[in-house]
């Protein structure tokens, strides 16, 4: 049930377009500052994420048992509405072909706008930085966007996806955290992808070029204070035979950029199919999550 759960998901997502504006997760924000208001200071910790990631989690656990106890079918579509919701919020692939697209007709303020929303305002001036930027995102996103809400729908069903987006909700909010309560959450996040990344590392590698890609894990995810992320923009990059400082020519320039960027989502797609390929096999062979 979980492949077809996640094959119809996926089909809602690539064709009904953008579903961003359904996506809203204000609605944990405001719980999240409600709850914590009303803890005590021992509470504003890992005790205090416990209880804002675990009541909603929870919830969400027991309307989805009651749906499935009452007739499947409910139950599927509850499953489906939730790992719809969780993805995202963004489309990424979206993102990234307008950008690439913008790039090729010559539109740099179109292209500029696309470039902003992918890497949250913070867009190189220089070419070639931009685009390993742009690259990097793509890496990281399509993890933390699809992959990574993949993996724990089929641990844990819908309670995992919403365990992993409400940790990513956390995560972002409180990114420059250094104790307390921000840096529980952050620590709750990086737990819960230390192995989806790892596979989605490994699914990159599978990809592009094997022997690449684990050399530069090897070698340069260490180097990341963001463990998590550096496993997948080294693992991406030596799948991708990519290098940052690789000159290009002024003539070229356009053109190599998004055919680099083009390459990457190729890629992204086709480790994504190799996690549907190794779910389908499971399914055949008698598990059925």
């Amino acid at each position: 049930m979980a492949l077809i759960t996640i094959l119809f998901a996926l089909f809602i997502e690539h064709f009904l377009g953008t579903l961003e504006e359904l996506r809203r997760f204000g609605w944990f924000a405001t719980f999240t500052d409600w709850l914590r208001a009303r803890l005590p200071a021992a509470g504003d910790g890992p005790l205090g994420v416990l209880l804002v990631v675990g009541l909603p989690v929870a919830a969400v656990a027991l309307v989805g048992h009651g749906l499935a106890e009452a007739w499947s079918l409910l139950g599927f579509l509850f499953a489906l509405l939730v790992l719809v919701y969780t993805f995202g919020p963004r489309d990424l692939e979206a993102e990234v072909e307008a950008y690439a697209d913008a790039r090729e007709r010559g539109d740099d303020q179109s292209a500029r706008w696309y470039a902003a929303s992918l890497l949250d305002g913070n867009v190189p001036e220089e070419p070639r930085q931009r685009t390993s930027a742009i690259i990097e995102t793509i890496l990281v996103e399509a993890h933390e966007r699809v992959l990574g809400i993949v993996f724990w729908f089929v641990v844990l069903g819908p309670l995992g996806a919403v365990l992993y987006r409400l940790s990513r909700e956390l995560d972002s909010r409180y990114a420059d955290a250094d104790s307390g309560f921000g840096l529980a959450g952050w620590r709750l996040h990086q737990i819960l992808a230390w192995l989806p990344t790892r596979l989605c590392a490994f699914s990159y590698a599978l990809a592009g070029s094997f022997n690449d890609a684990s050399r530069r894990w090897r070698d340069e995810a260490l180097r990341w204070s963001d463990e998590n992320r550096g496993v997948l923009v080294s693992a991406g990059f030596g799948a991708l035979r990519y290098r940052r400082d690789a000159v290009v020519s002024a003539e070229g320039e356009g053109q190599s950029e998004t055919d680099d960027i083009r390459d990457t989502l190729a890629m992204v797609r086709r480790a994504a199919l190799i996690w549907l390929s190794i779910l389908a096999l499971f399914t055949l062979a008698g598990w059925h999550g």
